[in-house]
């Protein structure tokens, strides 16, 4: 039987191909068709975890309305898209995770929620729905923008792993999610910078175009790890382990993309101000 660093390897080794050749290789129809599975499945899970008051639940209205609002919304953020106006639903998201970051900073207790009320409902809306218009624009401009997006914030997500696993001594937010480390942290910051140096350095980009893609990625990695966070403060609210079990070793698809919910974003809007779109 496989261990679950052995699953959690296999499933990556799987699925990394499989979504490069999507984004590569397809059109826009099978892309758009990709994002919104993600999305139906990622919204399914967060609906189930704080719209269900137990797991023995097969009916709740919340969570219908949810699932509703969050096509709704992609709808939306494809009008904004189609017209370029995207930015008026990318800016609010990147000030809500900023406002997360200092939240997360300063929390001290974390006590079991039993009911998920209508701001939570709308945080997840917005969260959501930016995840997917982020996502999406940063395609039509730059397919290989998005692959370096994807790869960037799994290497931080690995390294942060092995790093802390080595040589984490200092919890980072204990509170939250006591088996991260500062360690592993900051060793996924300086992994992430390397590795994009050195793909700049393979793409022979010329010094100004390097810097604006290391902040990029620095800002990128930073927000990633909070996204990580606050799925894993959700999910503690919540009672929950695993915001599901369709990735054997990694749990809910949530799991896997919780650090591209903050990062998309933040990358696109880095990407759009410094002129920064990877070709």
């Amino acid at each position: 039987m496989l261990n679950n660093l052995q699953k959690r390897t296999f499933t990556a080794l799987l699925i990394f191909p499989f979504i490069v050749s999507i984004i590569l290789y397809s059109n826009d129809t099978v892309i758009r068709i990709f994002l919104n599975i993600i999305i139906f499945i990622s919204s399914f899970e967060i609906s189930k975890m704080c719209f269900y008051r137990s797991s023995q639940e097969i009916s709740n209205k919340k969570h219908y309305y949810f699932i509703a609002s969050i096509f709704i919304s992609i709808f939306i953020s494809n009008i904004l898209i189609k017209n370029d106006t995207w930015i008026f639903l990318i800016i609010p998201s990147v000030l809500f995770w900023l406002y997360i970051i200092f939240y997360l900073i300063n929390i001290k207790k974390i006590d079991q929620v039993k009911k998920f009320n209508i701001f939570y409902f709308l945080v997840f809306l917005l969260v959501v729905s930016s995840f997917y218009c982020s996502l999406y624009t940063i395609y039509l401009y730059s397919h290989t923008g998005l692959i370096f997006l994807i790869s960037i914030v799994a290497i931080a997500d690995i390294s942060a792993f092995f790093v802390g696993k080595k040589y984490g001594k200092k919890s980072f937010f204990n509170t939250i999610s006591p088996n991260k480390t500062q360690e592993g942290f900051i060793g996924s910051i300086i992994i992430c910078l390397f590795s994009a140096w050195g793909y700049c350095l393979f793409a022979n980009y010329d010094f100004n175009f390097t810097v604006k893609i290391l902040i990029l990625t620095f800002f990128t990695v930073l927000f990633s790890a909070f996204g990580d966070l606050f799925v894993s403060l959700i999910k503690r609210r919540s009672g929950k382990k695993d915001t599901g079990n369709i990735l054997p070793g990694h749990g809910g698809i949530l799991d896997r993309v919780d650090g591209l919910l903050s990062a998309a974003p933040v990358f696109l809007i880095f990407s759009y101000f410094l002129s920064a779109i990877i070709q």
